[in-house]
């Protein structure tokens, strides 16, 4: 009997078994991947939600783009907190938090926002340590910037792709 064209039982049952086991490894790095990325969007919530919260407060004209406005007291401390949820935001990406998707929204919303001659008053405003990320981004509003240094790969496999 040849070993190599005939296979018993015992060989049939390995063979099945060594496929199911790949098929498994392969199930779990599926899910391991899927529950990062889930992971992601719940603490990306937390901070879509900080932006309605202080967008709610932000000066209409803002919002609606127009650049010749004063705001008030009130309106200022909103652009502040906006200015701070930026630069959280910019400091996260560039820790490997948020997902490419997510980073794409935010980006262009940042871009647009410094259409704002109010609100880049106010960032070169803040002292000198705060808000670098942003200051740099002042400089150079690029809608394709991204603080992650990251291969492919890499975020691919932390659930950020």
């Amino acid at each position: 009997m040849d070993p190599l064209v005939e296979w018993d039982w015992a060989d049939c049952i390995y063979f099945a078994v060594t496929i199911l086991t790949g098929i498994g490894v392969l199930a779990i790095g599926w899910q391991i991947i899927g529950e990062r990325n889930a992971r992601h969007r719940e603490f990306e919530n937390m901070y879509v939600q900080r932006y309605w919260d202080i967008s709610s407060r932000m000066p209409s004209r803002f919002v609606h783009g127009h650049v010749d406005y004063v705001p008030n007291n009130a309106e200022r401390n909103a652009l502040c907190d906006y200015l701070l949820l930026c630069e959280d935001e910019l400091d996260l990406r560039e820790q490997g938090f948020i997902t490419d998707q997510t980073w794409h929204i935010w980006m262009s919303g940042i871009v647009f926002a410094l259409r704002d001659p109010q609100l880049i008053k106010l960032a070169q405003g803040f002292p000198s340590e705060r808000l670098d990320n942003f200051k740099a981004l002042i400089e150079d509003p690029r809608i394709e910037f991204d603080p992650l240094k990251r291969t492919k790969l890499r975020r691919w496999w932390t659930g950020l792709s």
